[in-house]
């Protein structure tokens, strides 16, 4: 079973480890807030309203897009 280690704790000297990826978005979008809202404020509202108009909660496909780029 794979395990995800959040990059964004391990920076900071924390080693936080997690058996689903579901479980490292909520962890993201609960402790690290901060990255999910400067990532949702870089994006266009046309981007954010195609989001919720498929359907795509933009928090988690914010935190899923912190996790694709630091490769957790």
């Amino acid at each position: 079973m794979p395990i995800y280690v959040c990059k964004l704790c391990e920076i900071k000297g924390k080693k936080v480890e997690f058996n689903r990826r579901e479980d490292l978005r909520d962890h993201i979008k609960s402790v690290h807030r901060d990255h999910v809202e400067r990532i949702l404020s870089q994006l266009k509202p046309t981007k954010i309203s195609k989001l919720k108009k498929r359907g795509v909660d933009p928090e988690n496909w914010a935190a899923g897009y912190i996790i694709g780029i630091l490769g957790c």
